[in-house]
């Protein structure tokens, strides 16, 4: 007997054997090395999903402001900023919200749209906060909101009245109303307080004034009123004159003028030195410092804003924010400052009935019908309008503050 070919047979199996091993080593780790990569893929996926939805990190709640501190908004802005800061503190000294502290994180823009979205890219990717009060104005306030809407974070505008925000996505609201609004309510008021028969229309070349201009048309081609002048004017300019001389030669009962403040003092004082003093009506755009430059050509005006002020006895949320703001800064409290606060309110009420949690915040809001210190803020199902805001007409005093006209 040979004992070569069981010793073949036996290196043989011997080896099969060990390739087996191998083999099973081999692919044992090819499965370990799966497992550890889908784990790291759920682990990146994961993170990458926190880092879109912003959690309360201990015990803090982070809210984003964008607001004009600087720039030509500024006037407009530092009030909303004071009436923000107030609510804030308010809020921490009761609690917070839901025990948990509110830091509110406050970008300045300077009226600027490009500065506003870089700032809402920084609250929104970086603070990763759910929601965002601001942008003030019209311009900066469409440029964040395809953002609003692309990271899925809350804008709630705070003065911006442009009627395109009403169509800028599902995560966009405001505090003060369209400006469709405060639009049409004028030109009423230019019909059945003035008795106007013939009006003339001098608004700016902007979104806003051109929007503006279309309402008061419409009221005025509706009621049958003579609309005898048209004119406008660009954003930044200061001589009016020679659009001015034209509007007084078509003798109208009143002038519609749709202008912020820098443009309308100087509109006003100009007005009156070419002899046209016939009542001069506008929306709230006019609302700032003008006393000092328009002198007492500012009796000539009449503008459209939010009813808010100490005669509004009713709304006893608003008295008391007016008390507590002299308090807290030593001067009274304008409707700006109640926008600011509001906001505050709203997202607090938001966080809430909703969650921590910018979707939920959202859903609530449109559920949202609440008494605030800026009066009734309440939306619809169909866009971040406010639907619930009254108004009113004003007078400027000599000391810039708005009163109601009786």
């Amino acid at each position: 007997m040979t004992l070569t070919p069981r010793v073949e047979e036996n290196i043989s199996d011997r080896e099969s054997l060990v390739f087996a091993r191998r083999t099973d080593k081999s692919m044992s780790g090819r499965v370990r090395l799966w497992i550890v990569f889908l784990l790291v893929l759920v682990a990146v996926l994961l993170l990458f999903w926190l880092g879109r939805r912003p959690t309360a990190t201990g015990d803090m709640i982070q809210i984003g402001a964008i607001d004009p501190l600087t720039g030509p908004f500024a006037s407009y802005g530092e009030p909303v900023r004071d009436g923000m800061l107030l609510a804030v503190e308010q809020v921490n000294a009761k609690g917070g919200v839901a025990g948990k502290r509110v830091e509110l994180q406050i970008e300045d823009d300077g009226g600027d749209p490009k500065a506003a979205v870089n700032a809402f890219t920084k609250l929104a990717t970086v603070n990763r906060v759910p929601a965002v009060i601001g942008p003030l104005s019209s311009a900066a306030s469409m440029a964040t909101a395809p953002l609003a809407n692309r990271y899925q974070v809350v804008q709630l505008s705070t003065l911006a009245g442009t009627i395109d925000l009403s169509k800028a996505g599902p995560y966009v609201f405001r505090i003060y109303p369209s400006s469709e609004v405060a639009s049409r309510y004028i030109a009423k008021v230019a019909i059945d307080r003035f008795r106007a028969k013939r009006v003339a229309i001098f608004y700016p070349n902007d979104p806003f004034g051109v929007a503006s201009k279309g309402f008061v048309s419409d009221v005025m081609q509706q009621a049958g009123v003579d609309i005898v002048a048209i004119e406008t004017f660009n954003d930044g300019d200061r001589d009016f004159r020679t659009q001015l001389t034209k509007i007084l030669h078509s003798n109208p009962d009143v002038l519609l003028c749709s202008a912020y403040y820098q443009e309308g003092a100087q509109i006003l004082v100009q007005a009156k030195q070419l002899g046209l003093t016939i009542p001069v009506l506008g929306e709230d755009g006019w609302f700032g410092p003008i006393a000092g430059i328009a002198g007492d050509a500012i009796k000539n005006l009449y503008f459209a804003n939010v009813v808010f002020g100490p005669e509004y006895k009713d709304n006893n949320t608003m008295q008391q924010f007016i008390a507590d703001y002299q308090q807290r800064y030593h001067k009274p409290a304008n409707s700006y400052a109640a926008a600011g606060f509001a906001g505050v309110s709203v997202i607090k009420h938001a966080i809430e009935t909703g969650g921590y949690d910018s979707t939920k915040i959202r859903d609530a809001l449109r559920h949202t019908d609440m008494l605030t210190a800026f009066g009734r803020v309440k939306y619809g199902p169909d866009n971040g309008d406010n639907l619930g805001a009254v108004y009113g007409l004003f007078q400027l005093n000599d000391k810039n503050e708005a009163v109601p006209v009786k």
